[in-house]
């Protein structure tokens, strides 16, 4: 099994073949068609698997020496002059607005490249304005609004409670609309097909956070319908209070089965601060664009978020819908238009790549 994942990983990167001669050999070949999926769909999970449980024990995040982790070993000369140049970049990532603030894809060679999980230094990076350097010790996290016990948590505490760690995949909202603005501009820049990735994530669950603050209050047992999430005050020039925030239901938030948590590891370390040192929201299925950074703020709420990018960010209005008359007539509130969950938009079908070779080297 490991023999075969091994040439699964030699071999997809260097073949793209024509997918209609995968129809022609099949042909007449039931039996043998049968047994090449079986083993490539078998060897394809003990490939992830294998790559999965290689995080599965790490130390406790105090005994990893809690600083933002840095990806390599120096300062790219483009970061010079801006609020970011204390953090240290890879180079080959592709920079789609300019020198700052910092968003950017890797090239989606070294992409495919990576196999499953995706290095945390080629992981695509959304940030709206300069990145906060925020100590460990000194970060706090206030729980508010309809739980019984408003709780203030140092990062110590949060890291003390239960963990779960398991992979995600999660793309940018924008992923591909390179494509979209070619055929009509939006208000959007232009990402390319690599802005999504799978890391492995650690932290404590959503619910767990908020049951540690005696729960939702019994008060508001049926009022309590969305938690809210905001980074730092004061981040970003856009909004009332400069922070990013956004919200989801509380439904997602409560449901163990969701796995939503506050994640401080990504890929079996601390997370790099262009991936919101010393905390993020992940939320399994969702857009990157809830998936807070830098979390200094929960609420239990009967409304969803009223922060600026919860509205601004990441909708999706009618294609007759130009960004004069949406200001105009506040489409930007309208509840039909908010992208919330979002299935992965691929440009690669690996398992028929995988298949045809197969066949070709076997028939």
């Amino acid at each position: 099994m490991m023999m075969i994942a091994s040439l699964i990983g030699g071999i997809t990167s260097a073949i793209a073949l024509n997918v209609d001669s995968l129809a022609n050999a099949a042909q007449g070949s039931g039996m043998i068609m049968t047994f090449l999926i079986l083993a490539v769909v078998l060897a394809v999970f003990s490939y992830l698997f294998q790559n999965s449980i290689a995080y599965a024990v790490k130390p406790s995040p105090r005994a990893m020496g809690y600083k933002p982790r840095q990806l390599v070993g120096y300062v790219d000369g483009r970061d010079t002059g801006t609020p970011d140049t204390w953090i240290k970049r890879d180079p080959s990532l592709i920079r789609l607005t300019g020198r700052h603030p910092f968003n950017c894809e890797p090239p989606l060679k070294d992409l495919f490249d990576a196999g499953f999980i995706t290095p945390t230094k080629i992981h695509f990076v959304r940030n709206h304005g300069k990145v906060p350097r925020i100590s460990w010790d000194e970060h706090r996290v206030t729980v508010t609004g309809l739980v019984k016990n408003k709780t203030t948590f140092t990062m110590d505490q949060l890291a003390s409670l239960p963990s779960y760690e398991f992979p995600c995949t999660f793309p940018c909202a924008g992923n591909r609309r390179k494509e979209e603005n070619m055929v009509k501009k939006g208000l959007g820049f232009s990402w390319g097909a690599a802005a999504h990735a799978t890391s492995v994530w650690k932290g404590v669950r959503l619910s767990t956070v908020i049951k540690h603050c005696g729960g939702i209050a019994d008060t508001a047992t049926k009022s309590a319908k969305f938690v809210c999430f905001r980074g730092p005050l004061k981040e970003l020039p856009k909004g009332q209070d400069g922070s990013y925030g956004t919200s989801i239901a509380i439904d997602r938030a409560m449901n163990d089965n969701w796995d939503v948590i506050l994640a401080y590891a990504q890929n079996g370390l601390p997370l790099s601060p262009d991936h919101g040192f010393p905390l993020r929201i992940i939320i399994p299925g969702f857009i990157g664009g809830r998936m807070v950074k830098w979390l200094s703020h929960i609420e239990v709420s009967d409304k969803e978020s009223t922060n600026h990018f919860h509205y601004y960010d990441n909708r999706v209005l009618p294609s007759e819908v130009t960004a004069e008359r949406a200001n105009e007539e506040d489409w930007w509130h309208r509840p039909d238009f908010i992208i919330n969950d979002i299935n992965i938009q691929s440009v690669i079908l690996l398992l028929l790549l995988i298949l045809q070779l197969l066949l070709l080297l076997l028939l």
